[in-house]
């Protein structure tokens, strides 16, 4: 089988990203090398510098790192260190003297510990780095895994997270809610205050439920009990604000809360004394029941306090009724509102401001569309907006400063919450992560990647590389395979209209199309597809120094991006919806009309697998197949025998067919049809799992 037209409507369709702003302020760049890297939270302090925390991983090792890039975006701190085991950065705080302070979680029985208030290993862990991140102030274990921290302004350490322990510690005044048990297990949100030299508890306390609603006509009472602390913040007097997530109905509300009878969100301020709790709220009461589970409509993700000790809480929300107030952005649920009792309908992001003693809301409003749509971080300015980023998958998602249709987004929502100050979306995997604000207004922000970026908010945006992507599916980040087929993101970087490459009469990609190169120092990557925010490139065979990208125009010169070379990076060319770009054997699109029978054959089509044992000039356009055996497919964790791979006729040098046969399963019955997952496998490296549906 060959359809090589398919492969390059592909390639060319993966086109469409684009957003606004501007100043020299601006930068964005890849932080970064060969070892696979996670973004857990980014800070900033006085000077605009940004921080950013999280964990790098290669084969077997993984370690925790902390880094530091100056207002230009170049790196000027790092550091990485561990244990025996995994250790996870979950969050990072900065204090005013510049000292940094990472949480997690570990399972480490060897870890770096110093003047430490725990030495019983794990399974959490607290770490007090001097400025430079050259010695430990303090490195304790803790006695469970941490979601959040906090820091006040003497350097005393707040922090959140669930757990399911009995001895986990509790201090005279603080609820006492349990946790532990067999039948039903119980879990339990904890806000634990750590003074400011490590080396004690200050406060400690533990917050559940178990009454747990699934349904008229089943029990749960064997099902766990879950409440967990998902945030945490603190105000300048010293009172700690604690965000969570239960199943359970019976939290321990205070009286005269917003909300005493509820299940799911909740938020809790523990008073500057740690005597015992100011008050607790749930925020909603919509429940979806699956027997013998549920899941609340609401959920906590971020929470942030001002300099009056109100509270703003951001998440998502499936909940109709959620209670958004009179002249609020978007009072209305814009998803499809289902009287099923599950599945819960998609999502929309919300987010709130409670009255000063949680006694009701300030104002509170949706933010989203008809699809799926969720806000995971936020953060205050000086003017009381409201900042979040998160993820969406609603067309009509707010854009109004927008130069990308991707799936993160960033958004200001003026202070009273009555309209949006900023609204854009981003590339996915670029900005959703973490954010940031400064002194002067740069809004920073983190793709859990490693993409890291300051941007000012007002004003046009100026023309940068924002991330590189593997062009069949994948978040932008910085690291690619030789010859890798490429989707290069940014604002402005090509022409307003969308240009297509034409072949040369040698048979060859062009490396100039519609007035634009990619220069890699000297050498220009062949394109497929140029745009206002999007260019499809082919990377070379041979990647070397420098190892940045410049896009080069009559109008446009960007600075250069950082990328790094590995050896794989393979991604199966998928439809939006997740499904594999897939022929059947009898010439069909793959697809829930058209499935593959059992033992039939598919083509599909990747790039990203390295270099070949045959290798094809950078941006020919391959005229034959030629036989690679470069990959591995599994069709639903089995084997699948490999007719063909390698390359794809019509289509350039980078682009991989595969022909494989679907394996047969005795799992399922006969003439059912069943969705699967499909993965291949190349240089050691697999790709994310696509949708591939078979009839057995």
């Amino acid at each position: 089988m060959n359809s090589g037209i398919l492969a390059t409507s592909l390639i060319l369709a993966f086109a469409g990203m684009a957003y606004s702003q501007a100043t020299a302020a601006e930068y964005t760049t890849y932080l970064g090398d060969h070892a696979a890297y996670h973004v857990a939270r980014i800070g900033v302090d006085a000077a605009g510098n940004t921080y950013v925390a999280g964990n790098r991983s290669s084969g077997s090792l993984t370690e925790m790192f902390v880094a530091r890039l100056d207002g230009s975006g170049s790196l000027s701190l790092f550091a990485a260190f561990g244990g025996n085991g995994t250790d996870t950065i979950t969050d990072l705080a900065l204090d005013a003297s510049g000292n940094i302070y990472l949480a997690g979680a570990t399972n480490s029985t060897v870890f770096p510990l110093h003047n430490a208030m725990q030495t019983a290993a794990g399974p959490g862990f607290v770490i007090k780095l001097n400025p430079d991140a050259t010695a430990f102030v303090f490195s304790t274990y803790f006695p469970a895994a941490i979601n959040a921290m906090a820091v006040d302004g003497a350097g005393n350490v707040y922090v959140t997270g669930l757990t399911w322990s009995a001895a986990f510690p509790v201090t005279t005044g603080m609820p006492n809610g349990a946790a532990g048990g067999e039948v039903p297990m119980i879990t339990a949100a904890f806000i634990s205050k750590i003074a400011a030299d490590g080396s004690k508890l200050v406060y400690s306390g533990r917050i559940s439920g178990q009454d747990k609603p699934c349904g008229c006509c089943s029990s749960c009472f064997l099902s766990t009990r879950y409440t967990g602390g998902a945030a945490v913040a603190v105000d300048a007097a010293g009172n700690a604000y604690l965000a969570g997530n239960s199943d359970t109905t019976d939290l321990p509300a205070t009286s005269g809360a917003f909300l005493q009878n509820g299940i799911g969100a909740f938020v809790a301020k523990v008073n500057a004394a740690g005597s015992g709790l100011s008050y607790l709220t749930y925020i909603g009461s919509s429940n979806y029941v699956l027997s013998p589970g549920n899941t609340p409509g609401n959920t906590a993700a971020a929470l942030a306090v001002d300099t009056t000790g109100s509270v703003y809480l951001a998440g998502y929300t499936s909940d109709p009724n959620f209670p958004a107030t009179a002249g609020a952005y978007q009072t209305t649920y814009a998803g499809t509102v289902t009287n099923a009792p599950y599945p819960p309908p998609p999502s929309d992001a919300f987010v709130l401001k409670l009255k000063q003693d949680g006694s009701g809301l300030s104002w509170a409003t949706y933010l989203g569309g008809k699809n799926a749509d969720s806000a995971g971080a936020i953060a205050l300015d000086g003017s009381g907006n409201v900042w979040m980023a998160g993820t969406t998958a609603s067309p009509e998602f707010p854009n109004a400063q927008g130069w990308s249709q991707g799936s993160d987004f960033l958004v200001g929502v003026k202070a009273g919450g009555s309209s949006l100050v900023y609204a854009a979306r981003y590339p996915a995997g670029t900005v959703t992560q973490s954010i940031a604000l400064d002194a002067a207004g740069l809004l920073h922000a983190a793709g859990a990647a490693g993409t890291i970026s300051a941007i000012a908010p007002l004003g046009p945006p100026t023309p940068r590389i924002w991330g590189i992507a593997n062009a069949a599916f994948g978040p932008a980040g910085g690291q690619v395979a030789p010859q890798e087929v490429v989707s290069i993101f940014g604002p402005h970087i090509g022409p307003a209209t969308a240009v297509s490459y034409t072949p040369t009469s040698a048979g060859f990609v062009p490396t100039a199309l519609g007035g634009v190169q990619v220069l890699m120092g000297s050498y220009a990557l062949p394109l497929l597809y140029v745009s206002d925010s999007q260019i499809n490139a082919v990377m070379p065979a041979s990647l070397y120094a420098p190892v940045t990208l410049q896009v080069v125009s009559s109008t446009v010169k960007t600075p250069g991006f950082p990328f790094v070379s590995i050896a794989a990076d393979p991604e199966i060319f998928q439809n939006p919806n997740g499904t594999a770009a897939a022929v059947n054997q009898d010439g069909t699109l793959n697809s829930p009309d058209h499935p593959a029978p059992a033992g039939s054959v598919v083509s599909i089509w990747l790039t990203g697998i390295g270099n070949t044992p045959l290798y094809l000039q950078d941006g020919l356009i391959a005229t034959s197949a030629q036989q690679f055996s470069c990959c591995t497919a599994t069709v639903a964790g089995s084997a699948a025998d490999i007719l063909y791979s390698g390359s794809a006729p019509g289509t350039v040098a980078g682009v991989v067919q595969m022909n494989f046969q679907v394996p047969a399963n005795p799992g399922y019955e006969a003439g059912e049809l069943v969705p699967v997952y499909l993965q291949v496998t190349a240089g050691g490296t697999t790709s994310s799992p696509v949708t591939l549906y078979v009839s057995y």
